[in-house]
């Protein structure tokens, strides 16, 4: 008999899943964990009554991203405590979901509740901004990879039964201690805003940035959660960002940002490949992007840094190769898209910024026309349109010609925030707010 896994499994190995021509959208920002949709045609412009397929109640809030597996969407939610509550709930009673639902007509197939009692109340900006169900969940055609920060990691089969759970740990009493907060105009700051870094696959690993937990970086088996290699830092304090596998097979390298660092690791076994000192410090959200070269690098109050990723720099003619490639422009929460020789990247105030990946030179810096308002999603790239999801005015649709022209904006009658970025396959476009997810196709 073939479950409904293996039968996903072959349909992926196949390299299509029959909504267009686009793979599936297994984890954060997409196959290719850069919020490219390369054949995707999602509409230009929608509404209430216009090219809404469905609108799905979910169980609670959450600002991690759905995914698109076959014919399934999954996405994580959390309830009985938040600020979403009239009476803020019970810590004790704080449950994670793990949510399957039908594309083809948005019903919830399963629910799937991990429970996450906390010791002690959750601080107010982590209650108010995003809760407790922000990372991303991550899809191997098998098994779906779910971190619930101090609630642990969960893996499940595609039909909701889970298959091993584990947790973060705590540092280690040796390893270097961390300040827990920063000073900002004479206040000192916590880092601790709570978890949101996605899951990365690698060969039989799940790593996993366990900043919150345990200042580690953590691989994990993905048959069984066992523990196979980690790397502690202090400067992962506060460090929200996704590390991203560059290169392939030998010369793979794990790419990870943090405070001041920038670190090129072994992905089979942690060890560092190599290092890059930067003036970058607290709040590192965005998650990087590359090329066949360089990965780009942002967040904090410091520079981005174009890396030269290889672990061997000689370049065509043997001479040695800076590892920097450049120093130049940041940007804000949501990670950058590069597209033709261009990073395209939005900032949670609503500025728009395009800029040359080969230098760093500034093309675009200014607001975005449309006064966006609050940005926390990562823009998505489809159909030659930049898709910007905003928390609480609606969805604004851009040119990628670098200019960014106003082409739509598009708002639903949804009276919380969006705070995930979208998922494409096909013609679908999903969104997912505090409340809902939305599946947008035309007609």
């Amino acid at each position: 008999m073939i479950t409904y896994s293996r039968l996903c499994t072959i349909v992926l190995a196949l390299g299509s899943v029959g909504w267009g021509q686009d793979p599936d959208w297994p984890g954060f920002r997409g196959p290719t964990r850069d919020g490219i949709a390369a054949h995707a045609r999602p509409p230009l412009e929608w509404g209430d009554q216009t090219n809404v397929r469905f609108r799905t109640p979910l169980p609670g809030p959450g600002s991690s991203s759905p995914i698109i597996v076959g014919d399934r969407v999954y996405v994580t939610c959390y309830s009985g405590y938040g600020a979403h509550l009239e009476d803020g709930g019970d810590r004790a009673e704080l449950k994670h979901h793990i949510v399957c639902v039908n594309r083809k007509d948005g019903s919830i197939l399963w629910d799937r509740v991990i429970p996450g009692p906390l010791k002690r109340d959750a601080r107010q900006m982590v209650l108010n901004e995003h809760g407790f169900a922000s990372p991303t969940p991550e899809c191997d055609g098998e098994r779906i990879y779910v971190y619930f920060g101090r609630a642990g990691v969960v893996a499940v089969d595609l039909d909701g039964e889970v298959l091993w759970r584990t947790d973060m740990g705590v540092p280690t009493p040796d390893a270097p201690s961390a300040t827990n907060s920063v000073e900002r105009n004479g206040r000192r700051i916590s880092l601790r805003w709570g978890s949101a870094a996605t899951p990365v696959l690698f060969e039989d690993l799940v790593i996993i940035n366990a900043s919150e937990e345990s200042n580690s970086i953590r691989a994990l088996n993905r048959m069984t959660g066992a523990l196979v290699w980690k790397r502690e830092s202090a400067d992962l304090e506060g460090c929200a960002i996704s590390p991203i596998i560059t290169g392939a097979g030998d010369a793979a390298v794990c790419v990870m940002v943090l405070a001041g660092q920038i670190w090129g690791l072994d992905p089979r076994t942690g060890e560092q490949v190599w290092s890059v000192s930067t003036e970058s410090r607290t709040g590192m959200c965005p998650t990087p992007v590359a090329d066949a070269e360089r990965v780009y690098t942002f967040g904090g109050t410091g520079d981005g840094v174009a890396v030269r990723f290889a672990r061997d720099l000689a370049g065509a003619e043997g001479e040695a190769l800076d590892r920097v490639a450049w120093r130049g422009p940041n940007v804000g929460v949501p990670s950058p898209v590069l597209h033709g020789g261009r990073l395209f990247s939005v900032d949670s105030r609503g500025m728009g910024k395009c800029f040359k990946a080969s230098d760093g030179n500034v093309l675009f810096s200014e607001r975005l026309e449309g006064r966006t308002g609050g940005i926390y999603a990562s823009p998505v790239l489809a159909d030659g349109r930049l898709y910007v999801v905003s928390r609480k005015k609606g969805t604004f649709v851009y040119s990628a010609d670098g200019k960014f022209a106003l082409l739509a904006r598009n708002q639903l009658s949804d009276d919380s925030q969006f705070n995930g970025s979208p998922a494409l396959s096909g013609d679908e476009l999903y969104l997912r707010s505090d409340k809902h997810l939305y599946c947008i196709r035309e007609g």
